[in-house]
């Protein structure tokens, strides 16, 4: 797997997961972030998607403990009639999902990995994660948290804490 962050980027998006939502998921978050990220991803999808989402949480979190010490940041993004919140600190793993999906899958992945996808981004990145999304459909509830996600973690860069 190869995972590749610019926080100082602008907004270029190159994502080969394999699986189509999780691109969606990481093309709108650093979109919404204005990062450049490039994700290589080539996992065990014979057996479901369960490992390579996580995986690419869990990576890609590594990256952004690696980039991101201190910092804290808060987003409200509307799509649809969806709304959602994401709120950052970096220094202290946690997370909390607070969101439902009608269906159990999407663009190849179960929907229950969504939220397995952020613990992974959260503990492994070093910082606490509060998700939020209530109203519309699945996609557009999964377009606006990852949206949310991207700036709110861009508000923690420009928070006034130094990067290491």
């Amino acid at each position: 797997m190869e995972v590749s962050l610019d926080l100082d980027g602008s907004g270029v998006r190159e994502i080969n997961t394999g699986i189509e939502l999780l691109d969606f998921m990481l093309s709108n978050f650093a979109f919404a972030g204005i990062f450049d990220l490039e994700v290589r991803a080539k996992g065990d999808l014979e057996t479901g998607d369960h490992h390579s989402t996580e995986d690419v949480g869990i990576t890609l979190g590594i990256v952004l403990a690696k980039l991101i010490a201190n910092g804290t940041g808060s987003s409200i993004v509307p799509a649809g009639g969806c709304l959602a919140m994401a709120a950052v600190r970096f220094d202290e793993s946690g997370y909390r999902g607070d969101f439902d999906f009608q269906a159990q899958e999407m663009g190849g992945m179960s929907l229950e990995n969504f939220g397995h996808f952020l613990r992974a981004l959260a503990y492994n990145g070093g910082f606490t994660l509060h998700m939020k999304a209530e109203g519309d459909d699945d996609q557009r509830k999964v377009e606006a948290m990852m949206m949310a996600l991207g700036r709110a973690i861009r508000k923690a860069t420009c928070d006034g804490f130094e990067r290491e």
